[in-house]
């Protein structure tokens, strides 16, 4: 790519790129010399997916242990359960998760305003790993997350 076509792109309100640079912009350059880059892809939650707010704001950024492919059992305090990035129907879940027989339940973090959880088809999901948070925005539990701006 090009100057002119990163520039192209860069100034396109709707193009994926300048929408994870904006994100991105808040995290302070810093931070990203301390990741461990050989652990796994870092990935990015969802502007509009609230599954784990305020734990987890929407533009939280996450490493991704693709090693950890099953969701572990257990009796789990708030900040120890593990969190999974799962996709299901072309649909990613940061969420935790249960599994009981064919059934795979996409669980919510307990304070989030989101449906406490989703059973879908064990067979259907797919475990891409498990994540570690990296960064999370400043949000406040009285204040929304903050939106993109889609002019």
């Amino acid at each position: 790519m090009d100057n002119s076509e990163l520039t192209t792109v860069l100034q396109d309100p709707v193009s994926a790129m300048r929408t994870i640079l904006s994100v991105w912009s808040d995290i302070p350059v810093l931070l990203m010399l301390d990741v461990d880059w050989d652990r796994g892809p870092l990935v990015m939650i969802g502007m509009s997916d609230r599954m784990m707010s305020p734990l987890l704001p929407p533009g939280s950024l996450l490493q991704l242990d693709k090693t950890v492919r099953t969701v572990a059992d257990g009796n789990w305090s708030e900040f120890d359960r593990p969190i999974y990035l799962i996709e299901y129907r072309g649909k990613f879940y940061c969420c935790h998760a249960q599994r009981r027989d064919g059934t795979l339940r996409l669980i919510s973090h307990a304070e989030s305003k989101e449906s406490p959880s989703i059973s879908i088809p064990f067979k259907e999901a797919k475990v891409r790993g498990q994540v570690t948070p990296i960064f999370r925005p400043l949000v406040n539990r009285f204040q929304p997350a903050p939106r993109l701006d889609r002019r």
